[in-house]
């Protein structure tokens, strides 16, 4: 119920709020616009209405709000008031930089001779109105800012208010940044496109780009430098959202520079292939996306950095091997598409050439080439350089190398292209059977040689594709196995089992088909405790019937032995086992086997799970949803071909 009250009260005051706000300032825009009340009836009676209605209703939900948190810490320290303060003055400082934004691009626009009208935000605005913004969200967020610090004065707990400061801060950090780098991408585009066009939009472009970076750079400094500052605080450098934000920002700059530069190499190579066209004209086009590169290029390798010296600090090995992981493998599987992308439009402008109707060199094989050729020099390095680190990364003996194998991210990557080999090879056999059963039942295609050709070239690029990377992934299975023999021999294990029965013989077999290589001896503990030579083992696996009621050579030797004990639950009387008496013995034995062996690789042992009937349910459904999935993909299949 407080909860639910909580939601009321701060909601209804950050609606009322902004009512408040924003009726103030149509208001006083009217006035200091000059207008008189019969001017302009319908905005004065808007603008007045909001604020008579707003100012009740804020005060007093923000009243109640305000005096439940004075009275206790713990609603001074909740979420909802957190979210409330820091989104409030993010919807006040918001408008005091786009109203600061539309004010400096507009008085630009005007010193270099263009029109208000051109400028980014507010081109139909006056000086008045932007000042009138600034100041009076400026106000409300001034009032916020001292709620916020006395809250932390009187003080605030729990983890509520300093994440919700990391989210805000992070917030502002990305505003300035992003208004950054498109303001000297316009800037770039500005001083390439300027030699070929003139007049008033280039001029718009470089009084906009201006205008963002004069506004955009000292937000985001300060606010970078204030996160900076902020590390040393408890969890503030190890925090999800500080690591999710970097590497976001690391993969979106390098997808954007990966694809511009592709862009731009195309252009030029199509100048390399004997496209005529003037300097001031190529510039032009290029514009674009170099700026877009360039501008991001730089946010890639600053935060790029950010992020290794992030990555380093990191106290925990596998955590930061971990991290540069899922870092290379993104970028090996971008560049894994490019070289895949490249070498099927550059076999197809061979295909066209030789089979097709443009045997012609003309602009239509040259602009083929050129976009073969630039998306294959774009991809590849990036690709090899990656995806060799991680071979190599993947191919080192000992506990590195074991890791890197057995990575969640690495069989992801394996995995998923193999999944794309295997359905592109399933498509495009169908595509090329298609052709040929379409000519054979009476309804040939226009140059046969030639769509065969391509359907063929696309089955043989999607099999070379999975064959390589099934041979990857047998590799790696290969030297886990030989690392994991090597781990399990070193990992003796010893069996007290009963005399003359099945426990033992069982047991034996399970290990020697679950953990390859282990050493394994049995034990008869009717003959009393084991000797110094099985007393080496580092596990000893026991009946629970033996634990009930052991005899006093095995109960002392028990209670010396340094390794890891492991209970079969077989039935005992009068002992009745929670979990597993009840389970065939051959079960037992099976999962004790597999406990061994997650000890042996030194790792965690799953705990038990009770099973539930409708995890039955759940996975029916999620095999029809497998099944709607491959039937949508034979739909959209089908629908390619009979067109």
């Amino acid at each position: 119920m407080q909860t639910i009250r909580r939601l009321y009260l701060y909601a209804v005051a950050l609606v009322s709020l902004e009512t408040v706000l924003w009726g103030t300032i149509g208001l006083a825009r009217s006035i200091f616009a000059g207008e008189t009340i019969g001017d302009s009836a319908i905005r004065l009676a808007g603008a007045l209405s909001l604020i008579l209605v707003g100012i009740p209703v804020f005060l007093l939900h923000w009243w109640l709000a305000q005096r439940g948190a004075l009275r206790d810490i713990e609603e001074r320290s909740t979420r909802l008031r957190a979210l409330f303060l820091y989104g409030a003055s993010a919807g006040t400082l918001v408008p005091v930089f786009q109203n600061l934004l539309a004010l400096i691009s507009r008085t630009l626009l005007q010193f270099f001779g263009g029109r208000p009208a051109q400028a980014l935000l507010g081109g139909d605005q006056t000086l008045s109105d932007n000042l009138i913004g600034i100041l009076l969200n400026g106000v409300v967020a001034l009032y916020i800012y001292s709620v916020i610090r006395a809250d932390w004065r009187l003080p605030v707990q729990g983890e509520a208010f300093p994440e919700t400061r990391r989210l805000y801060r992070y917030f502002f950090m990305l505003y300035g940044l992003l208004m950054v780098v498109f303001g000297v991408q316009q800037m770039v585009q500005y001083a390439l496109s300027a030699w070929e066009a003139v007049g008033q939009g280039v001029i718009g472009v470089l009084a906009n780009g201006l205008a963002l970076s004069l506004v955009g750079a000292p937000l985001w400094v300060w606010v970078w430098r204030l996160i900076q500052r902020s590390l040393d605080e408890p969890g503030e450098a190890r925090s999800v959202l500080r690591l999710s934000i970097l590497y976001g920002l690391a993969f979106i700059s390098v997808v954007s520079v990966l694809s511009s530069s592709g862009v731009v190499l195309y252009r030029v190579l199509r100048l390399i292939l004997g496209e005529k066209l003037a300097l001031s004209l190529f510039l032009s086009e290029i514009a674009t996306p170099f700026s877009v590169g360039l501008s991001l290029g730089v946010v890639w390798a600053y935060f790029g950095r950010a992020l290794g010296a992030e990555t380093r600090t990191l106290i925990e090995a596998t955590k930061r091997a971990g991290l540069l992981r899922l870092y290379h493998y993104v970028l090996a599987l971008l560049g894994l598409g490019a070289v895949f992308i490249g070498i099927y439009m550059l076999l197809a402008f061979v295909l066209d050439l030789t089979l097709g109707e443009a045997t012609i060199w003309g602009r239509a094989l040259r602009d083929n080439l050129a976009a073969a050729l630039a998306t294959l020099l774009v991809g590849m390095p990036v690709w090899l350089f990656n995806w060799r680190r991680m071979v190599q990364e993947a191919a080192q003996e000992g506990e590195e190398g074991d890791h890197a194998r057995r990575s969640v991210i690495r069989k992801g990557y394996l995995y998923l292209v193999l999944f794309a080999g295997v359905i592109g090879v399933m498509f495009a056999t169908g595509a090329l059977l298609f052709q040929f059963l379409r000519s054979w039942l009476g309804d040939p295609v226009d140059n046969l040689p030639l769509m065969a050709a391509q359907q063929a070239k696309t089955m043989l690029l999607f099999a070379l594709l999975l064959a390589y990377h099934w041979q990857a992934l047998r590799v790696d299975n290969l030297l886990a196995e030989h690392s994991l023999v090597k781990l399990h021999a070193q990992f003796p294990v010893l069996i007290l089992a009963p005399e003359h029965a099945e426990f033992g013989d069982l047991l034996v077999e399970a290990l020697e088909r679950e953990v390859v290589g282990i050493p394994v001896a049995v034990h008869a503990y009717s003959l009393g405790a084991p000797d110094a030579t099985l007393s080496a083992a580092k596990a000893v696996i026991l009946p629970a019937e033996l634990l009930s009621r052991p005899p006093e050579a095995i109960s002392l030797w028990l209670q010396n032995f340094p390794g890891t004990r492991i209970v079969v639950p077989s039935p005992a009387q009068s002992w009745h086992w929670v979990f597993g008496s009840e389970r065939p013995l051959a079960q037992l034995v099976r999962q004790t086997a597999r406990i061994v062996r997650h000890l042996s690789e030194a790792e965690d042992v799953p705990q038990p799970r009770e099973s539930s009937p409708w995890f039955i349910v759940l996975y029916i459904m999620a095999g029809l949803f497998g099944l709607e999935i491959l039937l949508v993909l034979f739909s959209l299949f089908a629908s390619l071909i009979f067109e």
